[in-house]
């Protein structure tokens, strides 16, 4: 059975009054929390990822019939994450597609990369504005198309294929101008779904 029928049948058994089927959606997707926060955040991750579930909880009754259940986590995920850089600025207004997660909170994350080529991809990734950030961790941690990053952002799928293009190129860009040597720019560059992949496994994992 495909994990999308898998996600649906034990969301109705949820709204059922089924508990043990709202534990087992939990099961299927804390990883997928836990690696949305983790290059973003440098310390709380694990109350970021409890506000979420809570909120998902507390709104399980306004997810729409045939919308992706992970994708309407990560939705959730996504405003939890902007509260939190709220507070984290004390309030003032911050701009997403402008702001990096490198400037409001600067310094090492929860999540270390083993290697020079993982370390360039996290800091690189850390150094976009945040939307474009949280686009492009969709779609290397956990696969999505533009068309399920759409949906998790809230905007159109024609709009989110244009912010991929444009958040690929600032990723060459930032890497460009932070990399130690042409090399290791070159090696990150070369294989960098491979190393996106190896990354993902440390991710979430814990």
């Amino acid at each position: 059975m495909k994990d999308w029928r898998v996600d649906a049948e034990l969301l109705e058994a949820w709204r059922a009054g089924a508990a043990g089927a709202g534990r087992q959606l939990f099961d299927r997707h804390a990883d997928a929390v836990a690696r949305f926060f983790e290059n973003k955040v440098r310390e709380g991750t694990d109350d970021l990822i409890q506000q979420t579930f809570l909120v998902v909880v507390e709104g399980s009754e306004r997810i729409r019939d045939g919308v992706a259940f992970r994708a309407f986590v990560l939705g959730v995920a996504r405003n939890v994450l902007r509260e939190h850089l709220r507070k984290l600025t004390r309030g003032r207004a911050i701009d997403p597609e402008v702001e990096s997660m490198a400037t409001l909170a600067p310094g090492p994350t929860t999540v270390i990369g083993r290697k020079r080529e993982h370390r360039l991809l996290l800091e690189g990734l850390r150094r976009l504005p945040i939307e474009h950030q949280i686009a492009l961790e969709l779609f290397y941690w956990e696969g999505f198309d533009a068309r399920q990053i759409a949906e998790v952002m809230g905007i159109s799928h024609s709009a989110m294929r244009s912010r991929m293009a444009k958040a690929r190129e600032l990723l060459r860009d930032v890497m460009l101008e932070i990399a130690e040597s042409p090399d290791l720019l070159r090696s990150t560059v070369d294989a960098l779904d491979d190393w996106a992949a190896e990354l993902r496994a440390q991710l979430g994992a814990d």
